[in-house]
């Protein structure tokens, strides 16, 4: 008797340290890396149907063994920031910008992802939460005014937005709306670049001509919007005329659905900054943007 009650309670003790071994290996499983990639030919067409052989992807110059998912096929939801600057914005600009509320969620983040909207100028303000219902989204944008004209605090948005974004699962996305130049903030462009990087976030942007005479002229080079995009693996969409931010909405909801999304285990076993660098080898001629490096902290 007594001999049965032991049988049945090492048996239990069995099950219970196969379950703690296999919790303890789903736990280590979990520790991925999503780096989205963009792959378009030499004539700028989004290149489809790739798996995850043809990808090569290196961890602090070791390779990794990676999946490859695309947005359609069933990958993580977006959560999204829309950014928008409201000082020193032409009139013309502001107008056309209230138009694209509409066009988020079923061509950027789809019916399973949520958007936020915030505006900067002197402050920062944070008009809606996330939420995933289109008519939300739609008023938030259609009622943003316009702010101080002195200041745009480009900077310290991107901060508050990468903060906000920081805890969400599936994809993070930043868009900024804005002009390509930082008035006031307390955070420096190395601060932003960053902060995004840490939240794994992908920034992508539609910046326009900073002022009324310049509106409908080319745009100079817009450093600090390059450098937040290239260093996350997005792009920026610039407008220069009216009508120009829809088409910029346009491509940039193509963009997000044409990417491939690839993972990894997280190899680095120390903190701080770990470069990653995507290749297509086998694919000559494409031209691939990926983010470029993701954080960890101190192990536990």
């Amino acid at each position: 008797m007594f001999g049965a009650v032991w049988r049945v309670t090492l048996g239990s003790l069995v099950c219970l340290a196969t379950l703690v071994a296999q919790e303890a290996a789903i736990r280590v499983q979990t520790k991925l890396v999503e780096a989205p990639v963009s792959v378009t030919s030499p004539d700028g067409r989004f290149v489809e149907g790739l798996t995850a052989r043809d990808f090569r992807v290196l961890d602090d110059g070791v390779e990794r063994h990676i999946t490859a998912d695309v947005f359609d096929g069933g990958a993580a939801r977006i959560s999204l920031v829309i950014a928008i600057q409201t000082s020193a914005v032409p009139a013309l600009a502001l107008e056309t910008i209230r138009r694209i509320g509409g066009m988020i969620q079923p061509l950027v983040i789809g019916r399973r992802g949520e958007a936020a909207v915030v505006t900067f100028d002197s402050e920062i303000a944070w008009v809606r939460d996330f939420t995933g219902n289109p008519v939300a989204i739609r008023q938030a944008v259609e009622n943003v005014e316009k702010g101080s004209p002195l200041e745009a605090h480009l900077y310290d948005a991107v901060a508050a937005a990468a903060d906000r974004l920081r805890d969400r699962d599936g994809r993070k996305v930043l868009l900024l709306i804005s002009d390509d130049r930082d008035r006031g903030s307390s955070a420096k462009l190395d601060d932003a670049v960053d902060a995004v990087e840490r939240a794994g976030i992908e920034v992508f942007a539609a910046h326009y001509a900073p002022n009324v005479s310049a509106w409908g002229s080319k745009p100079k080079g817009p450093d600090a919007i390059r450098a937040l995009t290239e260093a996350t693996g997005g792009r920026d969409y610039p407008f220069m005329k009216e009508g120009g931010i829809e088409k910029a909405i346009e491509d940039f909801g193509v963009e997000i659905h044409s990417q491939y999304i690839l993972s990894f285990p997280q190899g680095a076993d120390s903190a701080g900054r770990h470069q990653i660098v995507v290749a297509a080898p086998n694919r000559g001629g494409v031209r691939l943007r990926w983010r470029q490096a993701y954080w960890t902290d101190e192990p536990k």
